[in-house]
């Protein structure tokens, strides 16, 4: 009698504690923060889960999952985790600010791409569009300038196989015409291989001495919908669904 008296006892010592156990406790959930915090997340797996850090989802998440991170004037971040439904996980994100070498670099490398890199779109297409007409021109020019050279040519043979004296006036005066569009076109060739120079140093030297920082111009203007595609936002008091389209 005693011992099922002890039995009964354990029984209800251990529903009690069960039912003292928060309810969050007994399912996964994911608690993501990064340096600096505000970052945007999103957990792509099955769905698109989206919030901002300090993030906790206390919705039991299983599976591999890709995480990116972005704030406006940092590198975004990227990574793979595996989440379980039956734990609880915790991911921590340090974003590497972007800097004026960087921006430099990539305008270096491709007129705009700079620009791109700071969000500063519509700066980073004018410089790439301005350059590469600049080079389309050069090489046009540089045609142009490859048929004078060739007629002033034609025209020189003409001069020196001249023998009469009408002939020869006649023929001298056209070499100096055609060696004149020659220099005309050579002209112009230099002038617009100097303008695509210009072009491409002032794209190099906006990228690093105006260089946006971050909480000014276009940094502070981006917010929480700026990329494109559905989405799900979790907060601690609401989930919301949506789709965002920039315009």
């Amino acid at each position: 009698m005693r011992s099922v008296r002890m039995l009964m006892l354990l029984v209800v010592l251990a529903t009690l504690v069960v039912s003292s156990v928060p309810a969050g406790a007994q399912s996964g959930g994911v608690v993501i923060t990064s340096v600096p915090s505000g970052a945007i997340v999103e957990l792509e797996g099955e769905h698109i889960l989206r919030g901002v850090t300090p993030w906790r989802l206390d919705r039991g998440l299983s599976g591999p999952f890709r995480v990116r991170a972005y704030k406006l004037g940092y590198n975004d971040w990227e990574g793979l985790v595996m989440l379980s439904s039956t734990r609880q996980d915790s991911i921590a994100v340090r974003l590497v600010r972007k800097t004026r070498l960087g921006a430099g670099w990539r305008s270096a490398v491709i007129p705009g791409w700079g620009q791109f890199h700071t969000e500063q779109n519509l700066k980073g297409a004018a410089f790439l569009v301005a350059e590469a007409a600049a080079i389309g021109a050069v090489f046009w020019a540089d045609a142009e300038r490859n048929e004078a050279e060739d007629k002033y040519e034609d025209a020189r043979d003409v001069y020196l196989a001249a023998t009469q004296t009408d002939e020869i006036e006649t023929s001298y005066a056209a070499m100096l015409d055609a060696y004149e569009d020659f220099e005309d076109e050579h002209l112009l060739r230099r002038r617009l291989i100097y303008v695509a120079g210009i072009i491409y140093l002032a794209n190099i030297a906006d990228a690093v001495f105006l260089f946006p920082e971050s909480g000014d111009g276009y940094f502070a203007a981006a917010t929480m919908t700026e990329r494109p595609g559905f989405f799900a936002s979790v907060e601690t008091d609401a989930v919301t669904f949506g789709v965002n389209v920039p315009f």
